[in-house]
């Protein structure tokens, strides 16, 4: 299978790696990478396009691992081009766009997956099978809590971070915790939801929020909070908590790890996005994080892009902002399936 890659450098370079041990493995050949800038040593041909890429080396998929403004129409190109498509989340920043490319790809018998990788996961597969046989009994909220440091160094890296519309925490450093709280409530394709946001910024250099709260409902389905923070004092595993009337699982995705009521669960082994797009090409086997499963994830990232995001009072510690006790506050949203503001929070509305 011939893959092109958009984007090299930054996230791009995790999919460099991955496309050079799929080669090696002899699943797919990487033909070459589309960049506006130098690429370094990658071991293939850069071009400035996708179309004059596609003119000499023929790719059957593309991986998409550019700024998110340029998602849609790299889509609508590859598209064209005959090709699938893995795309990097936040795939698409509007409903529109998200119904655009749902037809586009219809009309062509194509198909694109989201770079959602904690999909992939067997502590994924395992929690969704435990919800689906009845073992934590009824669901009565999803809750998810992100606590990451980020210095001044994090909002450099690109003229795209820190802007609302294409970043903040829900949109991007913890879009696997919203997009997995998403699926296992079981509105990831409903069109009904309700969605109430609490964004907020400690920096005056960026307008998209460092620290939000976003709860989704929708009828017959359990409440969902996800509470984040990029200013965290300490650095820890982002995790969902799936509160069941049989007990509690708790779920820390990047580790891929599984507790159910304070015991460990046998997962299988990890399932890789582009791997799964191929075999999808070749034999059929379905998509892992197909586009179709983040219509309610694009809604809220649409909701982000247009919401008030003001900005809070927050301790600097040399190169960084400290939100004191923001630690705990996300930490107990997700415990109670509760707002910043229902808690209490001084920073809340």
């Amino acid at each position: 299978m011939r893959v092109a890659l958009v984007g090299a450098r930054g996230h791009g370079a995790r999919h460099v790696e991955n496309l050079l041990r799929l080669g090696h493995d002899g699943l797919a050949t990487f033909v070459g990478v589309v960049d506006v800038a130098d690429v370094g040593d990658v071991p293939v041909p850069s071009y400035p396009d996708l179309p004059s890429l596609a003119a000499e080396l023929h790719p059957e998929v593309v991986v998409i691992s550019s700024p998110p403004s340029t998602h849609r129409d790299l889509v609508l190109s590859a598209f064209a081009l005959g090709c699938d498509v893995l795309v990097e989340k936040p795939a698409l920043l509007s409903v529109t766009d998200f119904d655009e490319i749902t037809a586009a790809a219809a009309d062509r018998g194509l198909v694109c997956q989201v770079g959602f990788q904690s999909q992939g996961t067997g502590s994924y597969r395992r929690l969704c099978s435990l919800i689906g046989s009845g073992a934590l009994g009824d669901i009565s909220g999803i809750g998810a809590a992100g606590r990451w440091v980020r210095t001044d160094s994090y909002y450099e890296r690109s003229a795209w971070a820190g802007r609302q519309g294409e970043d903040g925490t829900l949109v991007n450093p913890f879009a696997h915790a919203l997009q997995n709280a998403l699926l296992l409530a079981d509105v990831e394709e409903r069109t009904d939801i309700g969605v109430e946001l609490e964004l907020f910024r400690c920096r005056d250099t960026i307008t998209a929020d460092d620290t939000a709260c976003v709860r989704v409902t929708a009828d017959g389905a359990p409440p969902v909070v996800v509470a984040t923070t990029l200013c965290a004092s300490t650095s820890l595993p982002p995790v969902v908590l799936v509160h069941g009337s049989l007990g509690q699982a708790v779920w820390w995705y990047d580790d891929d790890r599984l507790t159910v009521n304070d015991h460990k669960m046998a997962v299988a082994a990890p399932v890789d996005l582009l791997e799964n797009l191929i075999r999808h090409r070749q034999t059929g086997e379905p998509l892992v994080a197909p586009l179709a499963a983040a219509r309610a994830f694009t809604s809220v990232v649409e909701a982000c892009g247009k919401a008030d995001v003001p900005l809070v009072p927050a301790r600097r510690v040399t190169d960084r902002v400290v939100l004191d006790g923001i630690d705990e506050v996300v930490v107990r949203a997700a415990e109670k399936i509760a707002t910043f503001t229902e808690l209490g929070c001084g920073f809340g509305r």
